[in-house]
């Protein structure tokens, strides 16, 4: 079944110029231009804890992708290339194809190329996709580079996917969940005034956290300016929980200095300011908050 799985593959991907050797051979040949920098990053899902049998094949296939998108968008990248490893508990040839459709379509809306993978059956389904992409030499943005009175912003609005996991009877939010949308078209528009990045995945806190702790500053955010979907506030008590906490979100936190307000896109909130100190501070009322949860875990011995 493999080769007519990787026959299949390859059928469905097409020649491009910035590849030698695609999938097929022992490895891909991947022509990288000049005065550019490789950027990698890989993500890997596992059934029962990061996705369930609620979500389609197709979906699968676009968020295994999605997620490693949404963190080149995080590091000011251009993505272009794709791997994609898969250990299936059982090989349904229309399953398969059903994923590698949603894989497909989400890589060419944002021209990458799939070059290479593995295939292998296990006891548990896990999916591990990882994406190459380039970024000017000096011209991506690390976690470790906020500034003291930075502003801090985000994208879209947060919570949703969490809150939906929740609440499934919400179905017009079930898009959050299982097909977010990488911020790669935002990332383009800030990469030449913003300090830091992260894509929210693990949830605000967590994430704007690895931000105070790699730029060894403090964040001051204020709960009332974080954007949030109207049903979430309306329906849950506990909304500050799924904003603060909930992950999967995979929008973009950044900071950038004020002077650069004017350039903020609109699709973004200011949210708070980085300053002296440690931790993530949030306001709410002119009373700072105190927070019982900090994120997703991503290992947890009970």
């Amino acid at each position: 079944m493999e080769p007519d799985l990787i026959a299949y593959i390859r059928s469905r991907v097409k020649d491009d110029p910035s590849v030698s050797v695609s999938i097929g051979d022992d490895a891909a040949i991947l022509n990288i231009e000049n005065n550019k920098q490789l950027v990698v990053s890989t993500a890997t899902l596992l059934a029962g804890r990061h996705f369930d049998e609620s979500i389609s094949a197709e979906q699968l296939g676009y968020k295994s992708l999605a997620v490693n998108l949404s963190d080149m968008a995080a590091m000011g990248a251009r993505p272009q290339w794709a791997t994609l490893n898969l250990t299936l508990a059982n090989a349904d040839t229309n399953w398969l194809q059903a994923f590698i459709t949603g894989f497909l379509q989400l890589a060419s809306q944002y021209h990458v190329i799939l070059v290479g993978g593995d295939i292998a059956q296990g006891n548990e389904t896990s999916i591990t996709a990882t994406v190459f992409g380039t970024v000017d030499k000096g011209q991506y943005l690390p976690r470790s580079a906020a500034k003291r009175g930075d502003l801090i912003a985000v994208t879209g609005e947060l919570g949703t996917a969490a809150f939906v996991q929740k609440n499934r009877q919400h179905k017009k939010l079930l898009k959050h969940l299982y097909t977010p949308v990488p911020q790669l078209k935002i990332a383009e528009q800030i990469k030449g005034f913003a300090h830091a990045c992260i894509d929210i995945s693990d949830g605000l806190l967590a994430d704007l956290g690895h931000i105070c702790s790699q730029s060894l500053l403090s964040a001051q955010i204020l709960l009332d300016d974080i954007p949030v979907n109207k049903t979430i506030k309306q329906t849950s008590p506990q909304w500050s929980d799924f904003v603060l906490s909930g992950g999967d979100d995979y929008q973009l936190c950044f900071t950038f200095a004020v002077d650069d307000l004017h350039r903020l896109p609109a699709d973004c909130s200011v949210i708070g300011q980085m300053s002296c100190g440690q931790g993530v501070k949030v306001m709410a009322n002119g009373k700072q908050l105190s927070l019982k949860h900090k994120g997703f875990i991503h290992f947890n011995n009970g």
